[in-house]
């Protein structure tokens, strides 16, 4: 009798364990998806920022992407959800066809989404 509640105990521990880890994972991945819906979003209210900004002639003319060492930091786990929400996101931008030099440096969004900065590096 002792050697089954023994053996009871332990299936009942290994499966509580098993399902705390599946739990963890499953919130982590939630939150990796959560994050790449806010890069995606976010950056997308950039690009529109900027090309409002710039009079690009098409969506096309404006490019954009995540700051090399913030894409870095959130695919090493390093930036979370949490510090997304408290200081937005930065991107790179790049606009073409844009008479004159064509404007290019970053645009930044606060934890909200909403462009708080756009900075041209030949200004």
């Amino acid at each position: 009798m002792r050697r089954t509640a023994l053996l009871a105990t332990a299936l009942v521990t290994a499966t509580s364990a098993s399902f705390s880890l599946g739990f963890a994972a499953h919130a982590q991945s939630s939150d990796e998806d959560k994050i790449e819906a806010r890069v995606g979003a976010w950056g997308r209210n950039c690009k529109n920022a900027v090309a409002g900004k710039y009079k690009a002639k098409s969506m096309a003319d404006v490019e954009i992407s995540l700051g090399a060492s913030l894409r870095a930091s959130i695919d090493a786990g390093e930036t979370t959800l949490a510090d997304i929400k408290r200081s937005g996101l930065s991107y790179n931008f790049r606009v073409h066809h844009v008479p004159g030099k064509d404007p290019e440096g970053y645009c930044n969004t606060d934890g909200q989404g909403n462009v708080n900065e756009i900075k041209n590096m030949h200004n």
